[in-house]
C-alpha cells in the first residue's frame, strides 16, 4: 500500500511538472509570435508616421490593437485551460493565424487588402475558438473543485459567445468592408469613406480588447483555487 501511495505521489508530482512546461510553452510560444507579428506592424508603420500619412493611422492603431487582443486573449486561455498533455492542434492554428495576421498587419497602407486579410484572419480565429470548445469540453472531468466548475462554465460560456456572434460579426463586417472598397473605390478611397470602416473596427477592437481584461478579472480566484486544487492532488 506505502509503494503504490508513493507511486501516486511520483506520478502527482510528474503531472503538475508536465503541466508547467506546458504553460511555459505556451506562453513563451505567445509572445514570441506576437512579438514577431509586432515587429512587422513597426516596419510597416514607419514611413505613415514618419510621412505623416494620418490616413493610414487610424489602420496602425487597430493593428497594434489587434497584437493586444491576441496576446492578452492566449494568455488568459492558457492559465485557464491550457496543459497536459501537449495540444499540437491548438497551437497550429496559433501558427496559422499568427501568419495571416502579419501579413494583414503589413497592409496598413492599403485598405482593400487590409480588409481581406482580416477577414480571413477573423475566419481563422473563429476556428481557434471551435477546436478549443472542444478541447475544454474533453478535459471537462479535469474540473471537478467548485471553482473548477465555475472556470469551465465561465470558459465554455466565452467561447460559445465567440462562436456564434462575435467571430462571425467580425468576419462578415471585414468581408463586407473588403467588397465596398473592392467594388467602390472611387468613394471608399478617393472620397475617403474607408475611414468610417477602420473607425468601426477600432471601436470594435477596443471594446473586444477591455472584455479580455475583465475575463481574466473574473476569472482570477478560479485560476488561482484550480492550481491550488491541482497541487494539493484531491
Amino acid at each position: 500500500m506505502s509503494g503504490d501511495s508513493e507511486q501516486r505521489n511520483r506520478h502527482h508530482a510528474v503531472r503538475i511538472q508536465l503541466h508547467d512546461t506546458v504553460v511555459g510553452i505556451e506562453l513563451t510560444l505567445i509572445s514570441i509570435i506576437q512579438g514577431l507579428a509586432l515587429g512587422v506592424l513597426a516596419a510597416s508603420a514607419v514611413q505613415p508616421l514618419i510621412g505623416l500619412q494620418w490616413e493610414t493611422w487610424p489602420y496602425i492603431a487597430t493593428g497594434l490593437l489587434t497584437v493586444l487582443i491576441f496576446w492578452s486573449r492566449s494568455l488568459v486561455h492558457t492559465l485557464s485551460f491550457i496543459g497536459w498533455p501537449l495540444e499540437f492542434g491548438h497551437t497550429f492554428i496559433y501558427f496559422a493565424a499568427t501568419l495571416i495576421e502579419a501579413v494583414a498587419l503589413s497592409q496598413v497602407s492599403n485598405p482593400e487588402h487590409w480588409f481581406a486579410l482580416n477577414a480571413l484572419y477573423a475566419a481563422v480565429v473563429w476556428g481557434l475558438y471551435a477546436y478549443d470548445l472542444r478541447l475544454v469540453q474533453q478535459r471537462i472531468d479535469d474540473f471537478d473543485s467548485p471553482p473548477e466548475r465555475a472556470l469551465a462554465a465561465d470558459i465554455i460560456h466565452d467561447q460559445r459567445v465567440n462562436i456564434r456572434f462575435m467571430m462571425p460579426a467580425a468576419a462578415l463586417f471585414q468581408a463586407f468592408a473588403w467588397w465596398l472598397v473592392h467594388a467602390f473605390p472611387q468613394a471608399m478611397l478617393a472620397q475617403r469613406w474607408h475611414l468610417s470602416l477602420i473607425a468601426l473596427t477600432l471601436l470594435f477592437s477596443i471594446n473586444y480588447l477591455l472584455g479580455g481584461v475583465r475575463l481574466l478579472q473574473r476569472r482570477q480566484e478560479w485560476i488561482v483555487d484550480r492550481n491550488a486544487h491541482s497541487l494539493a492532488g484531491d
